[in-house]
């Protein structure tokens, strides 16, 4: 199974996220972690959304990293506040 590319808008920012298995019921969200991207998960979302295991697993990928939109203030956004 293939995952789809699809973006979304979410507090004024166009976010990316990777769609596995899409009808699934269970849903998984895999994020990824610091400086990395949604990509990295299409092993385990592949995996979790085969006919087998069923899981819709949903992937996004962080403001500023693989292709969501990149902060126009990043001192403001970038951190932990």
């Amino acid at each position: 199974m293939t995952g789809t590319s699809n973006y979304i808008g979410c507090a004024g920012r166009e976010i990316h996220y990777m769609d596995w298995g899409a009808g699934h019921t269970n849903t998984v969200i895999a994020w990824h972690g610091l400086a990395r991207t949604s990509r990295d998960m299409d092993e385990l979302a592949a995996f979790l959304s085969a006919p087998a295991n069923g899981c819709r697993v949903i992937c996004p990928d962080t403001i500023g990293r693989g292709l969501s939109q990149w902060s126009p203030e990043p001192k403001k956004e970038y951190c932990l506040a």
